[in-house]
């Protein structure tokens, strides 16, 4: 899982380094996929190969003439940057890309569970204080609650089925 903020330094020739955790969330790959976040952010969204075969699987879902189906490959399958990190952990960011999330010489990588994203630092301190506002709104609070026992939940009829299948025993 992609976790945590981190800034870092893009180089003369536009390298930069992924932070070691994300490193290790890619779990060995050395492949990054790169796009512009869907959102409108304004930032860049990716990850490795995992989370491209979930989108992959994802998108097969949708009737392949669909407009959501084509609109999403276009930007997330052929809107891509397929990059490789060379053995020290170093991605190369194209000028396109590099204009595309106003970057220049520093960024922010931003933690998003199964993917991370690559920020202009300025523009994410604003996406932070943003969500930070929204995080502490009532309604938001309450879908977090309502979530979270969800998955308690499920967690405890999880642990119900096991102890019928292995004899109660656990």
């Amino acid at each position: 899982m992609f976790v945590s903020t981190y800034e870092s330094a893009i180089d003369a020739k536009g390298r930069v380094s992924i932070p070691a955790s994300f490193r290790a969330a890619l779990g060995g790959g050395n492949r990054i996929f790169l796009w512009l976040a869907l959102d409108g952010a304004g930032c860049l969204e990716g990850g490795g190969e995992a989370l491209m075969a979930m989108y992959r699987a994802t998108l097969t879902r949708l009737a392949p003439h669909s407009p959501a189906r084509k609109a999403l490959v276009t930007r997330i399958i052929a809107g891509s940057a397929d990059l490789k990190m060379d053995d020290t952990g170093r991605i190369k960011l194209s000028d396109e890309l590099m204009k595309a999330a106003n970057l220049t010489d520093r960024v922010k990588f931003a933690g998003n569970m199964d993917s991370f994203q690559i920020w202009n630092p300025d523009r994410h301190a604003e996406h932070f204080d943003a969500m930070a506002a929204e995080a502490a709104k009532e309604d938001t609070l309450e879908a977090l609650g309502h979530a979270y026992s969800e998955v308690l939940h499920q967690q405890a009829s999880g642990n119900a089925v096991l102890k019928l299948v292995d004899g109660g025993d656990s």
